[in-house]
């Protein structure tokens, strides 16, 4: 059997795994008891629509604020990037390796945004609206927030691979 040759002009890119994480399933189900305790709470405070409404709007949110981030920010295209909507990522994720530096800086600049746009409509939104898009908020971030603990010794070398059951840190 013949052997592959590849061309002068091919790139290889070579990545060494730095650290990987697994989505472990008990993790997951008190990650979602959060969130069925925050459901809990609003239906014995009667106001189950403040929580659809902060589910609904702020993975939106976050979506908007990515895309402006990439776009104007970094000037690059969203060419590999794609909308998910599976736990533990809901919203725009990278679909190949992104610097972890580059994704954390982006990631917090969502996460500080979202916490001031919430804060602004305080005059005019009641408190339980209000705390509901903050809880939302806080919970779509646990899972960001807790792998940029486990990468930060990674922070400036390393590349984040965001993979349907484990997110990996790559050197290159």
């Amino acid at each position: 059997m013949k052997q592959k040759e590849l061309s002068k002009e091919a790139s290889l890119y070579q990545y060494r795994l730095l650290k990987r994480i697994h989505y472990n399933s008990i993790i997951l189900l008190v990650y979602w008891g959060v969130l069925a305790m925050a459901v809990i709470w609003n239906l014995f405070q009667y106001h189950p629509y403040s929580l659809l409404f902060a589910l609904a709007s702020i993975p939106l949110l976050h979506t908007l604020l990515t895309y402006l981030y990439v776009t104007l920010k970094e000037k690059r295209s969203l060419a590999h990037w794609s909308f998910q909507f599976r736990l533990p990522w809901l919203g725009l994720t990278p679909t190949n390796h992104i610097a972890l530096d580059r994704f954390m800086k982006a990631q917090m600049q969502v996460l500080w945004i979202t916490i001031m746009i919430s804060g602004c409509f305080y005059p005019w939104l009641p408190l339980d609206i209000i705390l509901n898009l903050l809880i939302v908020h806080v919970w779509v971030f646990l899972p960001r927030l807790f792998l940029f603990f486990c990468f930060r010794k990674h922070t400036k070398t390393g590349y984040l691979k965001l993979n349907e059951k484990d997110a990996s840190c790559y050197a290159q």
